[in-house]
């Protein structure tokens, strides 16, 4: 008896954290710096907020808590935030084809000096609308994944763009355009050549 007990607490504690609510934020400081030379402190650093905001204007840290916000919404396990080394990382439903074998060990990020574009994508299928950040000419696959390798993802470790699911997604463009402002980069939103 005080073996089955013992299997029945054992199976309770872990389904109890299989099962949390809440989502580890940035799985840690593991993932912050593959090299580990990182503090988990160092991540959403104002030292990568090159321009001052125009008066009036979200604040840096503001602009990635509405980004952040904007994925949430759409996805509670999603979450945006600048690295240790100042690249704007998204984890969640990003590139995907095939959501089943989505399990958020893996974040996608850009450098914002490297954003050309990023523009608004309307569905009209599943009405989930997105953002799209796209890589300038001058840095092909500038995108990377960073995490662990799933077997069941067939996609590859670098892209041209970077693709999220969130709302308000036209004003998310704004919000990502500005904060890659206020980072030093030149976003701007501009239609696709042939549109």
């Amino acid at each position: 008896m005080g073996v089955k007990s013992a299997v029945a607490a054992v199976a309770g504690v872990v389904l109890l954290v299989a099962c949390s609510p809440e989502p580890p934020l940035y799985f840690g400081p593991q993932l912050a710096s593959v090299r580990g030379e990182s503090e988990p402190g160092t991540i959403n650093s104002m030292a990568f907020a090159v321009r001052p905001p125009p008066p009036g204007q979200p604040s840096y840290l503001e602009t990635i808590r509405y980004i952040n916000n904007g994925l949430k919404y759409i996805d509670p396990s999603s979450e945006f935030f600048i690295s240790f080394d100042g690249r704007m990382c998204f984890r969640g439903l990003v590139n995907r084809q095939q959501e089943v074998f989505e399990n958020y060990q893996n974040y996608w990020c850009m450098r914002p000096t490297e954003v050309s574009n990023v523009e608004a994508l309307e569905d009209n299928i599943s009405y989930v609308n997105t953002v799209r950040l796209w890589c300038a000419v001058e840095a092909p696959q500038c995108a990377q994944r960073f995490g662990y390798p799933n077997f069941l993802d067939e996609s590859g470790w670098t892209r041209n763009s970077v693709t999220a699911q969130t709302v308000p997604y036209r004003a998310q463009r704004h919000a990502i355009e500005y904060l890659v402002y206020l980072m030093g980069g030149p976003a701007r939103s501009s239609p696709r050549p042939g549109r």
